[in-house]
């Protein structure tokens, strides 16, 4: 069974006149495909759509070695939850968090069309690698927004459906290659301890999974944002993504002066969310109690990630160091 060329599907699913490849935005991580731009045609207009096209069959390479079966699965998997959550959850989301809107999607024997908004034409087109502290917040505040919302108290065990039962690409029990290759110490020991806080917390939500900086798109004077890349999307706790989040941002330096303002900034504006969905500012309050208290442990959880998958990597820091023992000592009280 041949592929459909991606021009035909765009043209068929949008009735254009003309569909033209502009750019190849990226190449997907370890070769499943790439991010491109079309020109669109249509009576007269001109405009331009994303297409994200994913090949099902690729042969992993990946850039550390980490190729093996179990990765090759959960990229498979990470696919099919961003196509699950545009098609099934991504409209409830409108009118508290900005993200491309959805168009179409097919699905074929060997590849997967994904096709999306482009961002950049909606007045999106910033990209940043770093940011100064106080730009943080603009995407403090879009990370408050989708906790809030999709925040739970009890949920059940087929919660979220279609989406990562436990979301983040870095959790543990994705993870088993690269708990092994940690060296022994009380880091590794306590693996399991920082995920079963993080899995047992009262309070769970949708975390994007992936929160770097480099997912986010900004306006161009940076007050105003929308994410993208949403494979590792599902359950698990606020700060996981915030703790993500500005370590891929900010420098040791920031960090080490700023935290407990961007902290603050984070979980007034979740509180404010909480508050502002009809929740109670009880609620509110020990919804913020909680996370805040776990924040350390989900920094020591991506921390542990990092210990094995590449200990020599930037992000190993001390100011990272020091935060990690917290959650440490955190869940061996």
């Amino acid at each position: 069974m041949s592929v459909l060329a991606p021009e035909f599907f765009i043209k068929h699913f949008l009735n254009a006149d003309y569909v033209e490849k502009s750019e190849t935005i990226q190449s997907l991580w370890s070769g499943y495909g790439h991010i491109s731009r079309y020109h669109v045609e249509h009576r007269g207009n001109r405009s331009s759509v994303i297409l994200k096209a994913i090949d099902w069959k690729a042969t992993a390479k990946h850039p550390r070695g980490w190729q093996s079966d179990l990765a090759h699965q959960r990229k498979v998997t990470s696919y099919q939850v961003e196509m699950d959550w545009y098609k099934n959850w991504s409209r409830d989301t409108q009118h508290s968090i900005r993200i491309p809107n959805f168009l179409s999607s097919l699905e074929q024997e060997s590849a997967v069309y994904l096709l999306l908004e482009d961002l950049d034409a909606s007045g999106f087109h910033v990209r940043c690698a770093s940011l100064e502290s106080h730009q943080a917040s603009t995407v403090l505040h879009w990370l408050a927004s989708l906790h809030a919302h999709y925040l739970v108290i009890t949920p059940n065990v087929d919660w979220p459906k279609g989406l990562w039962p436990q979301g983040t690409y870095w959790h543990l029990a994705t993870r088993p290659d690269e708990w092994q290759a940690m060296a022994e110490g009380l880091l590794k020991q306590s693996a399991q301890r920082l995920d079963d806080a993080i899995r047992t917390c009262s309070y769970q939500t949708l975390v994007h999974g992936d929160a770097k900086v480099a997912n986010f798109c900004f306006n161009e004077d940076l007050s105003d944002v929308a994410a993208v890349d949403f494979q590792y999307i599902g359950r698990g706790i606020g700060v996981q993504d915030l703790a993500y989040f500005l370590g891929s941002c900010l420098s040791e330096a920031q960090l080490e002066a700023d935290i407990d303002y961007l902290l603050d900034i984070y979980f007034s504006e979740l509180a404010r969310c909480i508050i502002a969905r009809g929740e109670s500012p009880d609620l509110a309050e020990s919804v913020t109690q909680a996370w805040y208290r776990l924040f350390p442990v989900a920094w020591a959880d991506f921390h542990r990630f990092i210990m094995g998958w590449c200990p020599t990597h930037h992000k190993n820091t001390s100011f990272s160091q020091r935060i990690t023992q917290i959650g440490l000592d955190q869940v061996s009280l």
